[in-house]
């Protein structure tokens, strides 16, 4: 009998190359396990930055409704958009609640958060209404501020 003295084609792995895959394959999913705890961190960070300023253009959409007239301190106190008519600084108040309908309270929709509506002239029949929001991210203080102008028509 004649043997083939070609070289055999060689059917399968051999074990030094299924290694190997083994290997990259568990180095891929380290790598990419290993982004999952900053891809968090990140999405709840993005999350409460939403909030925050979800919150703020609620009450600058607030008081924007109630007209230049009613943008004293007694008014806005009248509207429920601040606690009290005592300032916190000039012409600064404090809110919690931006819409009492739909619970988005400051203290409840993010850790330790807390509103401030600033009120002040900026010419003859013009005010700058600037709105900041504050809240507690893993320990760090953030804040987001939204302003608008406005005018007596």
């Amino acid at each position: 009998m004649l043997r083939n003295t070609k070289s055999r084609k060689r059917k399968g792995f051999s074990l030094i190359e299924t290694l190997f895959a083994v290997f990259l394959t568990a180095l891929c999913a380290i790598m990419l396990s290993a982004t999952m705890p900053i891809a968090t961190q990140s999405r709840e960070k993005s999350n409460l930055l939403t909030r925050a300023t979800n919150l703020a253009q609620k009450e600058i959409e607030s008081v924007r409704g109630i007209g230049y007239a009613n943008l004293t301190a007694n008014q806005l106190y009248t509207y429920r958009l601040i606690d009290s008519t005592n300032t916190v600084a000039a012409n600064t108040y404090t809110f919690t609640d931006v819409d009492s309908g739909n619970g988005d309270s400051v203290g409840t929709v993010l850790p330790t958060g807390t509103g401030r509506i600033k009120v002040e002239q900026v010419d003859l029949d013009l005010k700058r209404i600037t709105v900041t929001i504050s809240y507690d991210d893993r320990g760090t203080t953030r804040s987001v501020s939204l302003g608008t102008l406005v005018a007596n028509l």
